[in-house]
């Protein structure tokens, strides 16, 4: 059944994996916001990683009339600072990053919930050093991931933060786009097979 991404005429599948690219803080408010309240109204648990900003500011952000604090104390909505996932311990792993969405997706479902929406900013990307293969077999993961359980993923980038090694990266492995307030289907998206998810 689509749901409401929370932009104007845009739906999503249950499965979609989608990178989102934008330039800027409000720029990428504007897309993460209205995609939690979607979220919040539709009865999904909402599940988020942020990294310019942190979860007290989002939650503060949305809506008033959803009662952030109130679904954050449900567990509705649960939001984690990117050091505390993926730059745990200092350094990126996609194998524990696949394995904590995992244990999230598997607690969404044991309460009651039909689907997790599920949201990640990437901006930390500019600050660390990155084997790029590490960043492919995450959003492979991330591919068959969202497929296998029918779940929703957002994957946030800040165009202005990337290099264009990284873009081709994320064409490659993203099977929609959000550009311009609207989601596209990627020519260039491969099918997830080609991506290994064994960090070195």
């Amino acid at each position: 059944m689509p749901r409401e991404f929370g932009l104007a005429g845009v739906e999503l599948e249950p499965g979609d994996h989608v990178c989102g690219f934008y330039y800027g803080d409000d720029e990428r408010d504007a897309i993460l916001l209205p995609y939690l309240e979607a979220g919040l109204r539709e009865g999904d648990r909402c599940l988020g990683v942020v990294d310019t900003t942190d979860p007290a500011a989002v939650l503060r952000r949305l809506d008033p009339e959803l009662d952030a604090p109130g679904c954050a104390a449900s567990r509705q909505l649960l939001l984690w600072p990117s050091t505390e996932t993926y730059l745990r311990g200092g350094r990126f792993s996609p194998d524990w990053m696949s394995e904590f969405w995992e244990e999230q997706v598997r607690a969404a479902a044991a309460d009651g919930y039909d689907l997790a929406r599920v949201v990640g900013e990437m901006s930390w990307l500019s600050r660390v050093e990155l084997d790029r293969k590490l960043l492919v077999a995450y959003e492979g993961w991330a591919h068959r991931f969202a497929a296998l359980h029918g779940q929703v993923l957002l994957c946030l980038y800040d165009v202005s933060r990337l290099g264009s090694g990284i873009l081709v990266d994320l064409l490659k492995t993203h099977r929609k786009l959000l550009l311009g307030g609207l989601v596209l289907e990627n020519p260039h998206h491969l099918t997830g097979s080609e991506f290994a998810t064994t960090s070195p």
